[in-house]
């Protein structure tokens, strides 16, 4: 989230205040902020406005850029900073506006990738994804420096991660962490957070954390600033709450009341979200569910979106889960339930943010599979965690990166999986789920008739052989049919195939963009 290095800042004013901001030394970053200040130039009081903002959450000022000289590479700073100081208490419309005339002007390349990202990122948290796509193709085009280059990269896992593209967030990911950790200051801590969020959207949780605890310094964030801990928090609260670690996240949100949030709204509505978590994964839904709807209302007027979405997606899968028409009504008939749950999302602030929180509901929920059945119960979160990934066709590689694991591992997991489940393989494992054997027929009209007897054994768990026998053709014809089914689902392989015939995975259109992970086979 920042530009640059504190070896070129005078130490003095609000550049000496910032550097020890950027070094993680926040009590001496205050006592600076309370000093006496001379200099009274805009861009004094953009540095100050930053400063204060991401220790505090708030600005006593007004933040209002003069822009004399914006067209300058101390102008245009001054504008990222102002930029930044508007974004962190909340004013989202004004950072906005503040950043979409700054870009229109003649600015010097090194000065104006800054300016981009940050435009970037305000439209991220506004809901504007397509035009945070452009500006971060004209971010890329400026990004010369390393600092910048890696700024890219985070901002890009969190664009994929709202787009519903977890490969390409997954391989930003991998760049960012391996020039963040191990984390140095500021600058690594908002990369770990921008990159945390990303890999959050697309629901994987686990990484997030890692990333983020890993990128902040450890245990209390001790590299991030206090204000940007907000959250930090609600993702590592997700994460803890997603893994059955209700105490973890009891112990984080204690920790989290003890930051100063001042009358950031919303930073307390990510504080609210985050209780709502913990609320709903200790049975008490309507309470939760309430809590997140405040949260929802309350960012919703800053204008941050991505908070507001966030908030919005606790809510909604709770009605997916439990059938509750909504935070404040009992139990209803699946109708009503969702007509409720349709009105809850077109609440999103925007129909992108609509998009994304439909495409992760339909992820976690998917029609006609039921992942809490007696079987899967049986595993334990590590397993869940890798069955969920090997369901949707991924390889052990792919499953190892994803959840930082060792392949080694991932194996020992799958063999431990395939026991509890009485499956025989990984195609077993995409079907050990309840009512797990159904074909979309729509997905049979795709393929000739002798295919889709082919896929119907393949889906009944039958191999090569039994599929040659029971049709009495030859297995070199099965092989030929199955590339064909392969061709027509766009898998490459039996799992893949499998996964989308019964309902794991949505398909892939022909010829669109494929925004899930690509199916492969073991």
């Amino acid at each position: 989230m920042e530009t640059g290095r504190t070896d070129c800042l005078p130490a003095r004013g609000w550049a000496a205040a910032y550097g020890a901001l950027f070094e993680g030394r926040f009590g001496d970053a205050h006592a600076l902020l309370a000093s006496d200040d001379e200099d009274d130039s805009d861009a004094a009081a953009a540095g100050w406005a930053q400063v204060e903002a991401l220790l505090t959450g708030a600005v006593r000022g007004e933040i209002r850029p003069r822009m004399p000289d914006a067209g300058s590479i101390t102008g245009a700073m001054a504008l990222f900073r102002w930029s930044e100081a508007a974004h962190i208490v909340g004013d989202m419309a004004g950072c906005q506006r503040m950043l979409s005339d700054a870009v229109q002007l003649a600015v010097p390349r090194r000065a104006r990738v800054w300016l981009h990202l940050a435009f970037t990122r305000a439209l991220l948290f506004r809901g504007d994804i397509d035009a945070a796509r452009g500006a971060l193709n004209a971010a890329t085009a400026d990004a010369e420096a390393p600092l910048a280059q890696r700024s890219v990269w985070c901002v890009r896992v969190l664009l994929a991660g709202l787009s519903g593209n977890p490969r390409l967030a997954l391989a930003e990911t991998e760049k960012v962490r391996a020039v963040i950790l191990p984390a140095r200051g500021y600058a690594d801590s908002g990369m770990a957070l921008t990159t945390s969020l990303g890999l959050a959207a697309v629901g994987a949780l686990d990484s997030a954390s890692e990333i983020l605890r890993l990128g902040s310094g450890g245990a209390g964030m001790p590299l991030l600033p206090p204000a940007l801990r907000a959250y930090a928090y609600d993702v590592l609260i997700e994460a803890a709450v997603s893994a059955g670690q209700i105490d973890l996240a009891e112990w984080m949100i204690l920790d989290f009341d003890r930051v100063d949030l001042g009358v950031n709204e919303q930073f307390h509505a990510a504080r609210e979200a985050a209780r709502a978590r913990i609320d709903i994964a200790r049975g008490d839904r309507p309470g939760g569910m309430a809590r997140a709807d405040r949260a929802r209302r309350q960012a919703d007027r800053t204008g941050s979106g991505l908070v507001g979405a966030r908030a919005t997606m606790i809510i909604a899968n709770v009605m997916a889960t439990s059938g509750s028409a909504g935070p404040n009504r009992r139990d209803e008939p699946d109708a009503v339930a969702a007509r409720s749950l349709e009105r809850l999302l077109r609440s999103v602030s925007t129909a992108e943010l609509r998009a994304w929180a439909e495409q992760r509901l339909a992820s976690t929920s998917p029609p006609g599979a039921a992942l809490d059945s007696i079987q899967w119960s049986s595993l334990t979160l590590a397993q869940e965690a890798v069955a969920r990934l090997a369901a949707q066709g991924l390889r052990n590689q792919e499953i190892a990166r994803i959840l930082y694991l060792s392949p080694r591992t991932v194996e020992g997991h799958i063999a431990a999986i395939i026991n509890k489940l009485g499956v025989s393989n990984r195609v077993g494992i995409a079907r050990a789920r309840e009512g797990a054997t159904t074909i979309d027929a729509l997905l049979l009209a795709r393929m000739t008739a002798r295919q889709t007897e082919v896929a119907r054994l393949m889906v009944a768990g039958e191999g090569n052989r039994a599929i040659a026998e029971r049709l009495a053709i030859s297995e070199k014809t099965v092989e030929k049919h199955l590339r064909g089914i392969y061709r027509a689902l766009g898998v490459a392989g039996r799992v893949g195939a499998v996964a989308v015939l019964v309902g794991t995975v949505p398909p892939v259109i022909s010829g669109q963009l494929q925004t899930q992970p690509t199916l492969v086979s073991r």
